[in-house]
């Protein structure tokens, strides 16, 4: 299988709206330079990319893409999903060392959202 053969997306909601798309791009120059460096990655390396850029969260099929920008760390959950693509789900800004339910909810009720709809 060669590398580029995985996709990106962004999840939609039901309104259009592409909710990790403007967070990312609410974010400073220099941030955004990282973050499409670590999806660069995730390409490359698909589902062998591991830590310290990508960790499973719990047994929800959902990864957490881990990404660090001088003292800002950014958290991007996603899963992968057939035709080898890379669904983008949710973005935050991490503060605390832990996720928080809230997040990791959100996340997985737009993987369900999203595999209902496709």
């Amino acid at each position: 299988m060669r590398s580029m053969d995985w996709q990106i997306v962004f999840y939609i909601d039901e309104e259009g709206n592409e909710p990790v798309k403007d967070f990312i791009l609410g974010q400073p120059d220099g941030a955004i330079a990282e973050i499409l460096h670590v999806f660069k990655l995730l390409r490359q390396f698909n589902v062998t990319l591991g830590m310290p850029y990508v960790r499973k969260i719990g047994k929800s099929g959902i990864r957490e893409l881990r990404i660090k920008h001088g003292s800002d760390i950014y958290r991007i959950f996603f899963f992968a999903h057939v035709g080898h693509k890379f669904v983008l789900l949710y973005g935050i800004l991490k503060k605390e060392d832990k996720i928080s339910e809230a997040d990791k909810n959100l996340a997985i009720q737009r993987m369900n959202n999203y595999k209902l709809r496709s």
